[in-house]
């Protein structure tokens, strides 16, 4: 390296660069007369007519030291590509551009210096996805039959030892005819940087990345390096780190080949623009979006932006010299703003685990940070439209959009994302999926205003409003719902296709009822999906209410996983007179404490509940005999906690219903995903699938 640096000073000293002496002699001896006489050498040259194979191996370095020599010629060739070896020589046609933020070398660097160069700066990865992804340009048709959702797709599988089995569908579009399709084999687990450059990531990125990645790291990391969208409905406790990571290393691997092709191309046009005395509009430098901010992370609480960030962190940071004040700015800041308010977790009655791990950390939920990169400085509280990463929540999103109506709503940072990534969705359910919903639909609109964009470099496919169809959708949940499987398919219209994961639950939640008693589950017949809350509320109110208003039914829980469901089932029993108490997320403390003295002494026949209220308190309920789930939990772990809460320790030995204690499920067919999580996918198949309506489960 040292030896390199002093050549390159004795080229800036250097005044006629035509006492340059060139280790191609293709170069050699060459004036303006003989340009085409250069470009037929150059098409006639044996090393573009190598193999497709020879010449990867070339590319990857997999040349020995006995074939040094071709090592040099090729590296020529890719100095012939770039801008810098034509740079004040005649001027031919250039090819489009191979290699993606590479460095610039002078020629006058010895034969050895360039060879050692060549495997770290201008090594061209096995996958460039994010080329061929983006700079695909769809056709009217591709477009008409994305948009209509007529497009026939092509369906595959596969089945990795850590991911489990992921079922591929592509569109089958003029766009894809040449797109290679994923290895069904699985990666192995990536050990080394090169291991990472092979799926496309920025060389001095993986050189800082810390291996070994795992293998379920591993194969993540080479889905989304395909830039198809990813459904995974598996994120827990143990892996929610490793995915964290690998997202966050994508994340900035699209950004600083972003951040590479436009430095590149803007030094080309400032070439050009010299050489031509004027304006240089070309295609082949369109490299930018309509708004600055290419990626946006969705998490639920402060804590979670505040791990994404410190990986970045870590990342950026230089290994050994490190200096937090140049290298990360604002980071105090961010740490006095996005750490505490850690709520406080009770000893004496502790809750369960996976409450004290959700809500640990800063659980505010209203929050959102831009961030701007280089390759070595990440700067946080940038402004929205000079920032490259965006976090935030679906509610600090929906209030820096601000506006009351579509007309007033200020969503142009949204208009160029090209990778979301929805972490711990099953939170935004738990907080508000309406607000989730509202960022989604504003992204990629036209934006109202034009904030320091060149035209002339904004992608075709931008200007044309086709920029949903090149978004990457990532999606990490604990479990499978309806509305994360509506998201994905509704929302998501990647040309590329996706990959969604769905493994059989072979024993569902209820293996972990302690309590001896038979369950229940009511088959609803619905046929419309649109109607299945008014015919649910019908069930209940005909069939199932009537039978337990009777007083041997007292201490009565009705537990209602919808908001809106809780909303019209209240309301039913004030218009009826029937005599209840009721406990959601937005009870006070003191109508809590009131409500559930007045259910355990007797003093309320029914107790309604919401489960938002249970998911963010997890109130201990006493006194409970009977419980009705007017739909099975949105959370499979909340069928058994809520059960167990029926055990004999709970109980008010003075109301004298020892005997009469009962467990009620309904659910319809659109609640095959919750029945996944609480019985087993083949317990419930056999109990969607049967004929009877009513089927009863013995505890062992």
């Amino acid at each position: 390296m040292g030896q390199i640096k002093r050549h390159k000073k004795q080229y800036k000293k250097s005044k006629p660069i035509q006492k340059k002496t060139h280790t191609n002699s293709k170069f050699k001896h060459r004036g303006s007369t003989t340009v085409e006489q250069l470009k037929k050498q150059i098409e006639l040259d044996k090393a573009h007519l190598q193999s497709k194979q020879e010449y990867e191996n070339e590319m990857l370095g997999a040349v020995s030291s006995s074939e040094e020599e071709e090592e040099v010629n090729h590296f020529n060739d890719l100095v012939q590509n770039l801008s810098a070896s034509v740079k004040k020589k005649p001027a031919f046609k250039e090819k489009p551009l191979q290699l993606l933020g590479a460095k610039k070398k002078s020629e006058t660097h010895k034969v050895e210096g360039k060879a050692k160069k060549l495997k770290i700066y201008y090594v061209q990865p096995k996958i460039q996805q994010f080329k061929s992804h983006l700079n695909t340009e769809l056709s009217s048709e591709d477009v008409e039959l994305l948009i209509n959702g007529t497009t026939e797709k092509q369906k595959s599988s596969i089945e990795w030892p850590e991911m489990g089995q992921g079922f591929i569908t592509t569109p089958e579009i003029t766009a894809n005819t040449d797109k290679s399709l994923i290895n069904e084999q699985p990666p192995p687990s990536f050990e080394s940087s090169s291991d990472l450059e092979s799926v496309g990531l920025q060389p001095f990125l993986a050189n800082r990345i810390p291996l070994p990645l795992n293998h379920l790291q591993s194969e993540l990391l080479t889905l989304i390096s395909t830039y198809k969208d990813v459904y995974y409905p598996y994120r827990n406790f143990d892996n929610a780190e490793q995915i964290r990571q690998v997202y966050t290393i994508h994340a900035l691997n699209h950004i600083f080949k972003t951040r590479a092709c436009v430095m590149l191309n803007s030094k080309k046009i400032e070439e050009e623009e010299v050489k031509n005395k004027g304006l240089v509009i070309d295609d082949m430098y369109r490299d930018q979006g309509l708004a600055r901010p290419k990626v946006l992370i969705v998490t639920p609480f402060r804590d979670s932006a505040y791990r994404i960030v410190n990986i970045m962190a870590e990342i950026i940071k230089k290994k050994e010299q490190d200096n937090d004040q140049k290298s990360i700015m604002n980071m105090e800041r961010f740490i006095n703003e996005f750490t505490g308010n850690t709520i406080y977790f009770p000893k004496t009655n502790p809750k369960p685990d996976d409450y004290e791990k959700t809500f640990s950390g800063n659980t505010d939920d209203n929050f959102r940070i831009g961030i701007s990169l280089t390759k070595k400085t990440l700067k946080l509280y940038t402004d929205f439209y000079a920032s490259d990463i965006l976090i935030g929540s679906p509610l600090g999103l929906r209030l820096s959009m601000g506006g009351t109506s579509d007309h007033d709503v200020e969503a142009d940072f949204l208009s160029s994302i090209e990778v979301l990534i929805l972490d711990q969705a099953e939170l935004f359910l738990a907080q508000n999926w309406e607000n989730l919903l509202h960022v989604i639909d504003h992204m990629h609109l036209q934006p109202k205003t034009m904030r320091a964009t060149d035209i002339n470099r904004v992608r075709s496919w931008c200007l044309n409003g086709f920029s949903k169809f090149y978004r990457q959708t990532l999606l990490f949940t604990s479990h499978e719902l309806p509305e994360f499987r509506g998201v994905f398919n509704n929302k998501c219209f990647n040309y590329e296709g996706s990959v969604r994961f769905s493994n059989p639950i072979v024993s569902g939640d209820i293996r972990n009822v302690i309590v001896p008693l038979s369950q229940v589950f009511h088959r609803i017949e619905c046929s419309d999906i649109e109607q299945v809350f008014d015919i649910r509320f019908k069930y209940f109110v005909e069939k199932i209410l009537p039978q337990f208003r009777s007083t041997i039914f007292a201490h009565c829980m009705i537990y209602v996983p919808n908001y809106f469901d809780f909303i019209q089932l209240r309301n039913y029993f004030k218009a009826e007179s029937v005599n209840f108490v009721q406990i959601c997320e937005y009870t006070k403390k003191e109508k809590v404490a009131r409500a559930r003295d007045m259910f355990f002494h007797s003093g309320a026949h029914f107790l309604l509940y919401s489960e938002r209220s249970h998911f963010f308190k997890r109130t201990r309920i006493k006194g409970i005999r009977h419980i009705i789930m007017y739909q099975p939990p949105q959370w499979p772990n909340f069928y058994s906690e809520m059960i167990n809460l029926m055990h004999t320790s709970n109980q008010n030995s003075r109301d004298g219903l020892e005997s009469s204690m009962s467990i009620t499920v309904l659910y319809t067919k659109y609640d095959c995903l919750q029945l996944n999580g609480i019985l087993g996918s083949e317990n419930a198949t056999n109990l969607l699938e049967s004929e009877k309506t009513i089927h009863v489960y013995a505890a062992q």
